[in-house]
């Protein structure tokens, strides 16, 4: 079994334990607002091929780095002779930690990972010369991984690492990945450039754990495309018969309110799916309705007078406030259950003033979503698919944060690049045309290239990584 192994470490306080968390999908270790929480080196393993492995060693973390280096600079052999040092764990917990993790990178690492704090200014992080120093002594290949970087200056703040680190030779990369905000790309691009710093012979080893690495991620980006195609296709075909000759108000109402409550059930499904697939904790369900009530004070099945409803609806812009400003000024009392999750931000509240329609087909009326807005409902399910894969658990549970808008220009740009598709799925769904409807491909497939040309245009440093090249999915890749 060959191993290769990455030792991530900081100095102390940085994120080391939240990037870990982020990387494997679980809880490990202990994460507190205080320096030096880690005690002690601890080996994870990442991916495993047949005959390989990959590990990830989370390490304490580096301290009190100025009067270490200054005491290293006086022995003729540095590390040799820190290593050989019985530090005090409680008097002299920063060199102890520190010395730890040398140890660790020293004895175990093929590639060093040194994470940094991005939101600081590199010159004044005035740890990181004292670190590169030593990082040199130990002789291993160090790429630097830019933690807390946020969405906003990223280029800026790339740049500026890059310049600052560029008079380290050993170092060989610098890559953001948030234990925040990183996206699965990030981390498909990180192991595929680790192959380069390995001795030949470890580099095949490498590139099949990356591959292997690589799609356990398309396991689950195919498993979301998937769930996407067949809630959007379900919204589609969904109608709710409405009973009587003249078609009452009420009926209408009952209508509507059914109609959207198995809308806000799906899209809670859904987001509770892709919560779990992503390895994120939290409830989609739980946490929108509690942002409903505290957001906007709703009770629970209290009815509401037409003038609160109207500026409610109003205030509340997406979709939930626009049924509450369409059915509950007509005396519906409609609570909280039936539309919190699914349908925040799905439309604008004056789009849902036209999101229901009325269809008098040949055999029965019945009321169903309208075009306008299940055009809104695609963008909005692809948006939320977007802020999943960039959860880290660094955020704790599964919260509906904002939504950069960036993202809506890219994934805007990708659909333009190619929109037959959903709109065939549209009218093949009215009508009751066409097998691709009840197979979902045709549609799991547009949506697939859709989210595969926004994150290649977020993430243009991967354009030409193995993420984005052809991939053969039931016949078709990611530009068909």
């Amino acid at each position: 079994m060959q191993v290769v192994t990455l030792s991530l470490i900081s100095h102390t306080n940085v994120g080391k334990t939240t990037l870990a968390r982020t990387l494997l999908r679980r809880d490990v270790g202990q994460v507190l607002d205080q320096a030096h929480v880690t005690e002690a080196s601890e080996s994870f393993e990442l991916v495993r091929t047949p005959g390989a492995v990959l590990r990830l060693w989370d390490t304490p973390g580096l301290g009190d780095s100025a009067r270490l280096v200054k005491r290293l600079r006086s022995s003729g052999n540095p590390i040799g002779w820190f290593l050989h040092q019985v530090w005090d764990r409680r008097r002299d917990r920063p060199l102890y930690s520190s010395q730890q993790a040398i140890r660790n990178m020293k004895e175990e690492a093929d590639v060093v990972l040194y994470l940094v704090n991005a939101s600081e200014d590199p010159s004044e992080a005035g740890y990181v010369p004292h670190e590169m120093e030593m990082l040199a002594w130990i002789g291993k290949p160090v790429v630097v991984l830019l933690n807390q970087a946020g969405r906003e200056n990223e280029a800026e703040r790339l740049a500026a690492w890059r310049d600052a680190l560029a008079q380290w030779p050993l170092v060989r990369g610098v890559q953001p990945l948030d234990a925040f905000t990183r996206c699965w790309v990030q981390e498909n691009l990180l192991l595929e450039n680790l192959a380069t710093l390995l001795p030949t012979g470890t580099r095949p080893t490498m590139n099949a754990l990356a591959a292997t690495w690589l799609e356990r991620n398309f396991e689950i980006f195919d498993h979301a495309t998937g769930a996407l195609a067949r809630y959007l296709v379900r919204a589609l075909q969904d109608g709710e018969p409405l009973a009587g000759q003249g078609i009452s108000p009420g009926e209408k109402r009952r209508a509507m309110r059914l109609l959207a409550r198995r809308l806000d059930d799906a899209t809670a499904d859904l987001m509770d799916g892709l919560i779990e697939s992503h390895g994120l904790s939290g409830r989609f369900r739980n946490e929108a309705r509690e942002r409903l009530r505290e957001d906007f004070d709703l009770p629970g099945e209290t009815a509401w007078t037409s003038g609160r409803t109207t500026l409610l609806g109003a205030a509340m812009g997406g979709a939930a406030g626009g049924i509450l400003a369409d059915v509950a000024v007509a005396g519906l009392s409609f609570g909280t259950g039936a539309v919190a999750g699914a349908l925040l931000g799905a439309a604008s509240a004056a789009g849902l003033r036209r999101g229901y329609q009325v269809v008098r087909a040949e055999r029965e009326p019945r009321v169903r979503w309208a075009r306008e807005f299940l055009d809104q409902l695609l963008a909005q399910s692809l948006l939320r698919y977007l802020a999943v894969a960039h959860f880290g658990r660094g955020r704790g549970e599964w919260r509906d944060v904002a939504t950069p808008e960036r993202w809506r220009e890219m994934l805007e740009n990708a659909m333009a690049a190619g929109g037959v598709t959903w709109s065939e799925t549209v009218e093949n769904a009215r009508t009751g045309r066409g097998e691709a409807v009840s197979s979902y491909a045709p549609l799991e497939g547009w949506l697939a290239a859709v989210l595969l040309r926004t994150l290649r245009e977020a993430y243009p440093a991967a354009a030409d990584s193995a993420t984005f090249r052809p991939r053969n999915r039931d016949g078709q890749d990611e530009e068909t």
